[in-house]
């Protein structure tokens, strides 16, 4: 049984990402984004999507030098993200045997982080209205640390828990969950709801993938803790 279990949240958790409109924080994040300075070439590369121009933006930033206020950019960039996720958190359904596999891993006494692009304040409301089973910490994306796939915040998880990345596990449905797993060497375990997720997570090079945290919790949480 590993020490610490870390989870990605959207899709891997909970249904976050068909009850957020995206295209309307889109709206929102770019206008700001342009008001500070951001580049015309940053939105023709990154002409779609909310994640992926917020982290490219904050990698742009911060390779430059004596750049003012990039940190205070960051955090509003973040909040901007943050509305349009906490407009729709309330509606996230849980993955099959989510809230579950959260209680049963708390029991074999492990540690348990959730680690994801959303916020830590989305992801608090979303635990606090579906679950009493509590985690030990949530590294999201105010920390203004790196998006997956960079591992930069599977390794503030590590730190936070002096756990070995030999002992730890992480479990997410995307390649930049995979791709993060393995750029920080820690086990990965995928959750695939539908077959082109899971087609998706073979093409990346993913092993050990299941149709649901319940599946993992049969498949591999349980087993462990009888062990």
């Amino acid at each position: 049984m590993y020490q610490l279990w870390m989870f990605d949240f959207d899709n891997t958790i909970a249904r976050l990402e068909p009850e957020v409109d995206w295209a309307g924080g889109r709206l929102i994040l770019e206008p700001y984004l342009r008001s500070i300075g951001a580049p015309d070439q940053l939105f023709a590369r990154i002409p779609r999507g909310n994640l992926p121009l917020y982290d490219a933006y904050r990698t742009l930033m911060l390779a430059e030098i004596n750049q003012p206020g990039v940190s205070e950019g960051l955090r509003r960039a973040s909040e901007i993200i943050e509305k349009i996720e906490l407009a729709g958190v309330d509606r996230a359904q849980p993955l099959e045997g989510a809230i579950e596999a959260l209680e049963a891993l708390k029991e074999t006494g492990a540690a348990v982080a959730i680690v994801t692009s959303n916020s830590s304040k989305t992801v608090k409301r979303w635990l606090g209205r579906n679950t009493d089973a509590s985690v030990d910490a949530i590294v999201g994306r105010d920390t203004l640390l790196g998006l997956k796939p960079a591992p930069d915040m599977l390794i503030a998880a590590l730190e936070l828990f002096s756990v070995d990345r030999s002992q730890a596990a992480f479990v997410g449905d995307s390649e930049a969950d995979l791709l993060a797993a393995q750029s920080c060497g820690v086990r990965f375990y995928g959750v695939a709801a539908t077959d082109a997720a899971r087609d998706r997570l073979l093409a990346a090079g993913a092993t050990e993938i299941f149709g649901s945290p319940a599946a993992l919790a049969i498949g591999v949480i349980m087993p462990a803790a009888r062990a």
